[in-house]
């Protein structure tokens, strides 16, 4: 174990999922290209190799989760679910942790399996030698190799997810308040005369600044559901999103806000308090919620863990999750992937300009060789990109070879018709023109033959096919 942990005298049992293939090998979602082998694998870093694994200020590490029961962990697609036996250092978490080395102990069935997945299921758990059971059966078969992970005693007390006692609310009892962390939205909640009070961390409210502060909260009487958007909170140093810690309904919201709002930066722990919510599903969902002593640890851990990383409040920053595609299991990442991909390239001019124009105009540029062979045809080339109503014109006369502006579209003696991700995808040589002509992805104002002499001159013209964000700017033409 890393830092002051216990020493364990028996390997930890964990569970994961993997991809598996129809050979029956493992492979890990994250780093396919590094299988899991049958035997002992031990963890190595992908991105720093040679560095050992795992170490807290990195993410490398055998990933596994503790709890058999984590709704991560779905029979869908092409996923196989397992047990593992682990040992050697390990980096715990609050669900689960990452080891040094792991073993695969057990892989699970479940209960409506198609024929095509329990031969590939029966494929991995041969090539591993281990046992195959129903899923039902995955934690008892997991314990004869191993014992599970006792939170309890790795972080010395009670922890969020670990058996930590939650408070009980009865609006008839008047008894002293509660308060715990919810770590991952940075907030703390604290219980009292049947309701829950929500506020920002003090650490959050320090990120916030003593500047001007804006916060937009929802109007009492609206439902929420646990992680639905409550508000947000914004200064100079971004915004905030506010996640509902529980379901239930706003009773009220603090009037200070309303008057000065940057109480709730001053004295985000007291005074500055956001709202108050009556639960609706208390005893449900009070465990995600950090309790006891060692909740302020886990929260300080969990936050140099994410400064080290680039920035201790990511989770909550709305700049970062309005890049983010809102996704809840691997068949939303597939849908999020169609959708990213269903997406045109090149939507309109400005697009064109960045991603088209300036990389051509500077690989011109940077090119001598380039413009002096391009500059043979001794004519002017337009590729009029009819989806997005714009061109890329290169004046290709007097041995040399220049991107114009658009409007000398009309003066081309060469005009060739294309969609813009038509062009791009030749002009990364992903497109045979050829065949573009053929099929009419392709069309030219001259007849086939001077068009494919032309085409056989400009395909020395290359682009990368992710070539990093333009420094080229185009000249102010007219």
């Amino acid at each position: 174990m890393t830092g002051a942990a216990p020493d364990l005298c028996e390997p930890v049992v964990g569970y994961r999922a993997w991809h598996l293939a129809d050979d029956g090998v493992l492979r890990p979602w994250s780093f396919p290209e590094h299988p899991w082998e049958p035997g002992v694998t031990t963890a190595s870093c992908a991105r720093v190799p040679g560095h050992p694994a795992p170490v807290t200020s990195c993410s490398c590490g055998l990933y596994a989760l503790s709890d058999p029961s984590d709704r991560r962990l779905n029979f869908s697609g092409d996923q196989a679910i397992g047990a593992i036996a682990a040992w050697g250092d390990l980096e715990v978490h609050r669900t689960g942790f990452r080891a040094q080395h792991a073993c695969v102990v057990a892989l699970a069935v479940p209960d409506r399996a198609g024929a095509e997945l329990v031969a590939r299921l029966e494929a991995a758990a041969a090539r591993h030698r281990v046992a195959l059971v129903p899923a039902r059966s995955l934690s008892a078969e997991a314990r004869r190799h191993g014992a599970p992970l006792s939170v309890d005693a790795v972080w010395g007390g009670p922890v969020r997810g670990a058996g930590a006692a939650a408070p009980p609310i009865d609006p008839a009892t008047v008894a002293e308040p509660a308060r715990g962390l919810v770590p991952d939205a940075h907030l703390w909640v604290e219980t009292a005369l049947g309701c829950v009070a929500v506020g920002l961390t003090r650490q959050l409210g320090a990120a916030l600044g003593t500047g001007a502060l804006q916060v937009d909260l929802a109007e009492p009487g609206a439902q929420v559901a646990a992680g639905d958007r409550l508000g947000s909170v914004s200064s100079a140093a971004g915004t905030f999103v506010v996640w509902a810690p529980v379901s239930g309904t706003v009773l009220a919201v603090n009037p200070r806000l309303a008057r000065d709002a940057r109480v709730a930066a001053a004295d985000p722990e007291g005074a500055g308090w956001l709202a108050r919510l009556l639960p609706s599903a208390w005893a449900a969902e009070a465990g995600a919620c950090a309790w006891g002593p060692r909740a302020a640890l886990e929260y300080a851990a969990a936050l140099a863990r994410d400064a080290a990383h680039g920035d201790a409040f990511a989770d909550v920053r709305l700049e970062r999750l309005r890049v983010l595609p809102s996704v809840a299991s691997w068949s939303g990442v597939l849908e999020a992937l169609r959708q990213e991909r269903a997406r045109p390239r090149f939507p309109d001019a400005a697009a064109v300009r960045d991603g088209l124009v300036a990389p051509v105009a500077a690989a011109l540029d940077a090119d001598p060789a380039l413009r002096r062979r391009l500059g043979r045809l001794g004519l002017r080339v337009a590729f009029e990109l009819r989806d997005v109503g714009t061109a890329l014109v290169l004046d290709l006369r007097d041995g040399g070879a220049a991107v114009v502006e658009p409007g000398a579209c009309g003066r081309a003696e060469l005009r060739l018709s294309s969609t813009a991700d038509a062009l791009h995808a030749w002009l990364t040589g992903r497109l045979d023109p050829a065949v573009a002509l053929r099929r009419g992805d392709l069309r030219s104002s001259r007849p086939r033959g001077e068009t494919l002499r032309a085409l056989a001159v400009l395909k020395h013209l290359r682009l990368a096919r992710h070539p990093p964000a333009p420094s080229w700017a185009p000249p102010a033409w007219g």
